[in-house]
């Protein structure tokens, strides 16, 4: 079993005694690390292997829970048909505080306020504990989720007297969720963040993974890998995209499957900008295919590789006879099209024989903390004005407190003063190797070519052509695992691209306009920087 950090301080704490004289003082044995040091920086952490988590022998315990996670809506009568609240329309004043309080639907532009709930939003929790080592893996549905908020999750888990060396958040990047960073509130620049809804999301997941960790059971851990290519499109060139949906079905000791963890690569999009109801999207329909086809079982799932752009726009859906779209983008039916198809993909795969069943999984973790100096000087000016919600750090790589952020000067950014902290994981369940990301990767810094060359391109025109292609992440993990990456996992950065391909400025490399991407993504040093620290997780 492993020790909480506040365990481990009262053991230091009770061996920190007197020696008499002449006796050497004895060493108070080390402990785990804290969950976030004195900087406000998450401690790098290895485990089997490092104080607090020595071994990973023995049973294979794995839990699986979910609560939902949708706020309270209050509805108006729309009299004039703006789509926005205005004085003097009745509404639905749910806490009673006289007052209308919209929830706004992050992803597309500001002021799309939700009008209903088509289906709720969850967090979905996987835990996993093998001797002194226990993980927790949380999916949420939602846009993105900042670092200090994961943090929090942490934090009260430890609170609560739950014993996790380490939790994972990530989230679906739905697009048709309420906005937890900040940037889509009732216009823009007015933040949608809410301080009540982000502590309701930190106590449901807790009691989330409380419910798993009490539920574990011995399992057996079965792979597959499916690929569904008329479901995702590559809206960026070059198109580069990695096909894989990977599940992992964990068996109880009869063979029966009670959790499944799905990982996709594909924008959580398919409603479109016009949608107003509260959805996780086509992940709504790819869990409910795959738990009505496993009773009893509970699926998490998890976004893969979202950067490229990989979309569900312009995939023809719903093909008729003559292969014409009867489904097009921005309705339910649309999701329902490439959920459904997804999960069917998935349980073919896991029913075939390509599926592997492993009957002795083991456990292990990488976590990794960095910095970057950011380059895009619009989004930093939105975190500074406190529109972005999330903390910053200094050069010295201290926490700056939330309420100096405003005084900073933009220049400030430019001179590399102000920092953005975040953590790289690697994740064994077995024999997969899940790569956890803290944004949305361009599959070229992911993925190896079959020869063992890189995706990545040097065009001609593009800001940094003569920029060392990074090595790709595939290219560092261990030889012999399952690759899977994870997208905005313990953070939300934004695109991550090859700094090679790396386009902001005229003339431009691919398309005489331009493309999507840069101006989404903490800025062109976070290619390098990100694949690099990666490497140093696995000290290479």
């Amino acid at each position: 079993m492993a020790r909480s950090p506040l365990t481990m301080l009262g053991s230091l704490l009770l061996f920190a005694g007197c020696a008499g004289d002449g006796d050497v003082a004895p060493t108070p044995p080390a402990g785990p690390p804290p969950i976030v040091d004195e900087n406000g920086v998450v401690p790098n952490y290895t485990c089997p292997g490092s104080p607090g988590c020595e071994r990973a022998e023995g049973d294979f315990l794995v839990g699986v829970a979910a609560r939902p996670i949708t706020p309270d809506l209050e509805t108006w009568d729309d009299l004039d048909g703006n789509g926005v609240w205005d004085p003097g329309e009745p509404f639905d004043d749910v806490n009673g505080n006289g007052e209308w309080d919209g929830v706004w639907l992050a992803g597309f532009s500001a002021g799309r306020a939700a009008t209903a709930v088509h289906d709720d939003v969850w967090s979905r929790v996987l835990t996993v504990e093998q001797g002194d080592v226990s993980i927790g893996i949380v999916g949420l549905d939602l846009v993105g989720y900042f670092q200090q908020d994961v943090i929090q999750v942490r934090l009260e888990a430890a609170a609560q007297g739950l014993d996790f060396d380490h939790i994972v958040v990530t989230s679906t990047h739905t697009h048709e969720g309420p906005d937890t960073m900040g940037m889509w509130g009732a216009a823009f620049g007015e933040s949608g963040y809410e301080e009540a809804y982000i502590r309701s999301i930190v106590e449901k997941t807790v009691d989330a993974l409380a419910e798993a960790k009490r539920g574990q059971r011995v399992a057996r851990m079965k792979l597959a890998r499916a690929e569904a290519p008329e479901l995702v499109n590559d809206t960026r060139l070059p198109k580069v995209i990695d096909q894989s949906i990977h599940t992992a079905q964990f068996l109880d000791e009869a063979g029966a499957p009670f959790a499944t963890l799905a990982v996709w690569g594909n924008h959580p999009e398919a409603l479109g900008s016009d949608n107003t109801e509260l959805t996780s999207d086509y992940v709504h329909y790819l869990r409910e295919d795959l738990e009505t086809h496993y009773p009893g079982s509970t699926t998490v799932f998890l976004s893969g590789p979202l950067g490229g752009l990989m979309t569900t726009i312009g995939i023809v859906g719903c093909p008729d006879a003559s292969g014409a779209d009867t489904c097009p983008q921005g309705t339910f039916e649309r999701a329902q099209y490439v959920g459904s198809g997804a999960a069917q993909a998935a349980i073919r795969a896991l029913e075939g024989p390509g599926a592997t069943i492993d009957d002795n999984p083991s456990l292990a973790f990488r976590r990794r903390s960095f910095f970057v100096n950011p380059t895009n000087t619009g989004l930093a000016l939105l975190v500074l004005s406190g529109v972005l919600h999330r903390d910053v750090y200094s050069r010295a790589g201290k926490l700056i407190p939330r309420e100096q952020q405003s005084s900073l000067p933009l220049s400030s950014v430019r001179d590399g003063d102000v920092l953005i902290g975040t953590e790289l994981n690697g994740i064994h369940l077995g024999s997969m190797a899940l790569a956890m990301i803290p944004g949305e990767i361009y599959p070229e810094l992911w993925l190896v070519k079959p020869d063992g060359s890189s995706y990545i391109e040097q065009p001609e025109n593009a800001d940094f052509p003569d920029a060392v292609p990074e090595t790709p992440i595939q290219a560092v993990l261990p030889a012999g695992v399952v690759p899977v990456m994870v997208n905005n996992a313990n953070d939300a950065l934004g695109y991550i691209l090859p700094q090679a391909q790396f386009d902001e400025a005229a003339p431009f490399a691919y398309k005489e306009n331009g493309q999507y991407g840069e101006q989404n993504s903490v800025g062109y040093t976070m290619g390098p920087t990100l694949t690099r620290e990666f490497a140093a997780m696995y000290g290479k």
